[in-house]
């Protein structure tokens, strides 16, 4: 339900004229971390690095600027599963990388050294990246910190 709604509200803002911008709220360990748990679908927290396979490409998102089309691109990642105890399972595994557009703007194929949480499907790998990307965050030292309390269940939002 909350995806939906999610959805729909980037529907509404993505009808608005070209001169518009698409306004994302940043994402934090914690927000993506509790939508992933309270979604059906079965995910698993990573740190590492997202690469392209050997003769993968990064398609074309189309001709409309107004009206691009989201792709799927093979990649590999290579790092870190989480586990109760920190990110200390080492990983590698074929990742397809789900990229989405709403009107002018699209996701991206995350290439920096990055949390994502990974989405289980039918035996499969795949992030799911949008405009507003949610389940790939850049790692740094404060996000890795992040994460690991989520892991021991202190996944409250800091307050500053």
């Amino acid at each position: 339900m909350t995806r939906l709604l999610f959805a729909a509200a980037l529907m509404s803002t993505a009808i608005a004229s070209e001169a518009s911008a698409l306004s994302c709220i940043t994402p934090t360990v914690q927000g993506s971390f509790k939508q992933a748990d309270a979604s059906e679908a079965q995910y698993v927290m990573a740190v590492g690095r997202i690469q392209l396979l050997p003769g993968e490409t990064v398609p074309s998102t189309g001709d409309d600027p107004n009206n691009r089309q989201g792709y799927s691109v093979k990649t590999r990642f290579d790092g870190k599963l989480a586990s109760a105890t920190g990110f200390d399972q080492d990983a590698s595994f074929p990742l397809t990388v789900e990229v989405g557009c709403i009107g002018a703007w699209c996701g991206g194929v995350p290439l920096d050294r990055m949390l994502v949480f990974v989405e289980r499907r039918d035996g499969e790998n795949v992030l799911v990246e949008g405009p507003c990307p949610l389940f790939a965050l850049k790692a740094t030292p404060a996000v890795v910190t992040d994460a690991e309390g989520c892991l021991t269940g202190n996944c409250e939002v800091p307050v500053d």
